[in-house]
């Protein structure tokens, strides 16, 4: 079995609440969307092509919409 650990960020009250209460009414936890977009972001680092741009500039891009949503419904 594969040794877990935690991983601990600084987040803006505001955004962590926004995220939170996004990826609950979605159906998902915290924990699987950040697991599923660190997996990615490992997968791409690897890829046969070695560091495609493109596909990370493509997942941040996913990134900064996910925030700015989440910052839209904070404000509304």
């Amino acid at each position: 079995m594969a040794i877990e650990s935690r991983l601990t960020i600084r987040i803006e009250e505001e955004i962590r609440t926004a995220f939170r209460s996004k990826v609950e009414a979605q159906g998902k936890t915290v924990t699987d969307v950040l697991l599923k977009f660190i997996k990615e972001y490992v997968e791409t680092e690897n890829s046969e092509n070695g560091h495609d741009v493109a596909q990370i500039e493509q997942r941040v891009q996913r990134l900064e919409s996910l925030v700015e949503e989440c910052l839209g419904e904070l404000v509304a």
